[in-house]
């Protein structure tokens, strides 16, 4: 049977020395960070002043067991609610 996998290449790693030109770095402009901590916390002001939305309602309602049963048998529950 012929492998599948031929003899892997042989291959030579370049060393990389300090002395080699490093990639140059960008410096923020004058007042960059000092605008991005501004605008973070006048969101985060707005933010807390605002009611949480778990107290509007609940996008999706629990049901009782009243509405369940009602909703399923709703000759059985109008009984149950006038008594007979």
């Amino acid at each position: 049977m012929p492998a599948v996998i031929e003899s892997p290449e042989v291959l030579t790693y370049k060393e990389h020395g300090l002395s080699e030109e490093q990639p140059q770095t960008h410096t923020a402009p004058r007042g960059f960070w000092h605008t991005v901590v501004a605008y973070v916390g006048r969101h985060r002001a707005h933010r807390l002043h605002r009611t949480p939305p778990v107290s509007h309602g609940s996008r999706h309602p629990i049901e009782t067991p009243a509405e369940l049963l009602a909703r399923a048998y709703p000759t059985l529950y109008i009984r149950a609610f006038c008594g007979v």
